[in-house]
């Protein structure tokens, strides 16, 4: 049996649900975060908001490579894996949709 494929409609409706989703507060970060830490976790955060909504593939693709490389090439404490870790998660929503366009 073949799936129906989702309409342009329904597309940007669970495009807009992951942008809310993005935008949305994140959970408590895990205690023993430096502040350091702490923003650059964020900065990361903006930057893949940011490109997100500017509908920018490249600097989407940019975004996500830095969590990725932030999470796990780069030494950090186990706070801050943690946290990466959840961002990665976060910015996982947006994979999935740019695989069913295409555009990955």
């Amino acid at each position: 049996m073949i799936a129906a494929r989702p309409s342009g409609s329904a597309m940007q409706d669970a495009a807009s649900a992951w942008e809310q989703h993005l935008v949305a507060p994140a959970p408590a970060q895990p205690s023993g975060l430096s502040p350091a830490e702490a923003q650059r976790v964020q900065r990361l955060q903006e930057r893949l908001l940011a490109a997100w909504q500017a509908r920018d593939r490249m600097a989407l693709r940019s975004a996500r490579q830095a969590v990725l490389d932030a999470a796990l090439v780069q030494p950090g404490s186990p706070a801050v894996r943690c946290a990466l870790r959840a961002l990665a998660w976060r910015m996982a929503a947006l994979l999935p949709a740019a695989i069913r366009r295409g555009q990955n």
